[in-house]
Parts: structure tokens; C-alpha cells; sequence
């Protein structure tokens, strides 16, 4: 799950860059630290049910999908094999049509390849897709919860380093778990 949030230090460093400030508090507010938290959401949506449903599936769709290519993979062979035969029998019609026969085999073992992998990643996106906007409002009860002004996605190149204290996996997994049995409440 990627999220198009800005990366915070390509943020502050455009602010920095362009001579602005981060937005002062209100007149009258009191000024409080900002909190920040990280997920791991790989680990969440891995642990989910939704999670491990959307896995066993794509684990079912491709063995489904290598045992038909390696059935036609078997019938390439048997044809490759006619043809080498005939090569020293038969005549050149015939030759001819095995050839083709071969090469269309082939291309139709590509073609279905193609089409199986667009199918497989749609597949994920969709899963995918319905796993975020179930964790969504996992994440905002939390947001809420826990006074977070910001909850990254523990991913390298954005969080480079993380302390125990901000990372808050375990408790979105729990949360995660308690919203499917609850129904989603």
C-alpha cells in the first residue's frame, strides 16, 4: 500500500528552501509538541484477515495458472518432438503445419503468461484496495485516540530511523483484528 503523503523531509526542506515557517498555532492555542507514530503496514495488512484472505487467493490463482502452463508447456514438447520425427519422415506440408503448429503454440503460451500476470496484479490491487479502505478507519479511531498529528508507513528512504515508543504496528494490528470481529464498528 503506498500513500501519496509528501516526504516530511523533502516537506521541510522545501519550506526551508523557499524561507517559510511551519504554520504558527492560532491566537489563544496552546502550543504542544507534535506527535508522530509509524506503521509497519506490510505487517499489518499481512496479519489481517483480509490480509491473509487476498494471499491465499493469489496462491490459489497461480497454482491454477502454472498448472496450465505447464500443460501446455507438455504440448509444446509433444509437438517439438512430432516435428523432429517427421523431420526424417514426413514431407514438407507436413513439416509445414507442425511448424506452425509449434510456433502458435508458443505464442499462445506467452500471450496467455501476459494475460495471466495483468490479471494476478489486478487481483492484488483490488484486494489491495479493499484492505485500505478497510483499515482506514482503523486509522483514523487511532489518529483520533492517540492525539497523532502523523502516522507514516515505515517505509525506507522516508523513516530512517524508529523508536519503539512511535511505532505503532502491534496496536493497529490489535485494532485491526478488533474492528473484524466487531464488524467493522
Amino acid at each position: 500500500m503506498k500513500n501519496s503523503i509528501l516526504r516530511p523531509v523533502h516537506f521541510l526542506s522545501l519550506l526551508a528552501a523557499l524561507g517559510m515557517q511551519a504554520p504558527a498555532p492560532a491566537a489563544g492555542a496552546e502550543e504542544k509538541p507534535i506527535k508522530i507514530a509509524v506503521v509497519d503496514l506490510d505487517r499489518v495488512v499481512a496479519q489481517s484477515a483480509q490480509g491473509k484472505a487476498l494471499q491465499d487467493r493469489l496462491a490459489n490463482f497461480q497454482k491454477t495458472v502454472q498448472a496450465e502452463i505447464e500443460e501446455q508447456e507438455a504440448s509444446i514438447e509433444r509437438l517439438r518432438v512430432k516435428f523432429e520425427a517427421g523431420a526424417r519422415t514426413a514431407d514438407a506440408a507436413e513439416l509445414d503445419d507442425l511448424q506452425h503448429a509449434y510456433g502458435q503454440a508458443q505464442s499462445d503460451l506467452e500471450q496467455y503468461q501476459t494475460r495471466m500476470q495483468g490479471e494476478g496484479q489486478k487481483m492484488q490491487t483490488r484486494g489491495l484496495q479493499g484492505i485500505e479502505a478497510a483499515l482506514g478507519p482503523v486509522f483514523e479511531k487511532l489518529r483520533k485516540d492517540g492525539g497523532y498529528d502523523l502516522i507514516l508507513n515505515n517505509t525506507p528512504g522516508v523513516v530512517i530511523m524508529v523508536g519503539e515508543r512511535v511505532d505503532i504496528t502491534p496496536l493497529v494490528i490489535a485494532r485491526t483484528k478488533a474492528a473484524a470481529r466487531d464488524g467493522g464498528r
